[in-house]
């Protein structure tokens, strides 16, 4: 080959050159609703709060329509609990917490056991480790609460036939407590958010709306307020080391359950009919909680914080299933 023609090809010839498209700009409304991972996680916890809120309006109209029903769940909203309207109350919110979380999971193409209830160990021995560990927090608290003067135990105010219907209607009805609580704030919205902002700040966020959202309680305040978003952190450690919810359902239902049925005394400020005890709590608001109970004490706080380093000796290593995915 003549290398000179080549030379003058060459030089007449220009190279080729690729065309490289410029990126189309993203839109301010695309930046705002979605991410790298599709919708961003504050909208879609938005969209499962309207789903839920929808639902439990709808649910919780269609039954005060009925008379009977109606006079139930009214009661409950004078500030003393029954069991009659727990159940009512809390079939409606589990219903719509878990209908909206089911909707959300096909819209996400994820296992509804992912937001934290997983069907395998259910009511396993996690749960009953959280329920023994929940009555004797309770127990720990009432006897140094009656060793400083704040709690008298009382007399029997229920036996035979009453007491069992009692201790079993309260059971059942703490149980809907621990479970639509936990799901509600610990579930899919602590899910959902610990994927755009993390794990803890997450927790700490849903922590201080469940402490805030017990103010409207009767007889609450912002120590009890206080104490009980120090709680929500705490179950969050231990969905932490855990991998689910099971473990806070029973804790959370059975310090409910020994606070309510069997000490008698006021939950975040809510008292019972049906309970165990003719108990009182007396001496100063900062030891007995005055209108709010134990959980406005000094106690609870002490006692809540050495529950995290029981939790932390029980589980020493945080599960796989929801945090450390997301942590």
């Amino acid at each position: 080959m003549n290398t000179e023609a080549a030379g003058v090809q060459n030089e007449a010839t220009p190279p080729e050159t690729s065309v490289v498209a410029a990126p189309s700009e993203v839109k301010l409304w695309q930046r705002v609703f979605y991410g790298r991972n599709g919708i961003r996680s504050g909208w879609r916890v938005i969209v499962y709060v309207a789903i839920f809120a929808a639902a439990l309006y709808l649910l919780q109209n269609a039954l005060l329509k009925i008379p009977s029903i109606a006079r139930i769940i009214r009661s409950a909203r004078q500030g003393t609990l029954n069991p009659a309207a727990q159940l009512l109350t809390e079939s409606t919110t589990i219903a719509s917490a878990f209908g909206a979380a089911w909707i959300m999971s096909k819209i996400e193409k994820r296992k509804f056991g992912a937001y934290g209830i997983p069907l395998r160990g259910a009511l396993g021995k996690t749960f009953w480790l959280g329920i023994v560990f929940g009555l004797l927090f309770e127990t720990v608290e009432m006897l140094l609460i009656s060793a400083m003067g704040g709690f008298s135990f009382g007399t029997l105010a229920l036996a035979g036939t009453e007491l069992a219907k009692f201790a079993g209607l309260w059971a059942v009805g703490f149980f809907m407590v621990g479970v639509f609580e936990e799901f509600l704030f610990r579930g899919y919205a602590q899910f959902t958010l610990a994927e755009g902002i993390g794990f803890w700040p997450s927790a700490l966020l849903l922590s201080t709306m469940f402490g805030a959202v017990h103010l409207g309680n009767p007889g609450e305040g912002w120590v009890g307020a206080l104490s009980v978003a120090m709680f929500g952190i705490f179950a969050c450690f231990t969905l932490y080391r855990t991998g689910n919810l099971w473990f806070a359902i029973g804790f959370h239902a059975a310090t409910d359950y020994a606070e309510t049925f069997i000490y008698s005394v006021p939950d975040s400020g809510l008292l019972a009919t049906g309970h165990l005890l003719n108990s009182t709590l007396h001496g100063p608001r900062w030891l007995s909680g005055g209108t709010i109970g134990p959980e406005g004490s000094v106690v609870d706080f002490a006692l809540t914080l050495a529950g995290f380093f029981v939790v932390a000796l029980l589980f020493p290593k945080e599960q796989r299933l929801m945090a450390r995915k997301i942590a």
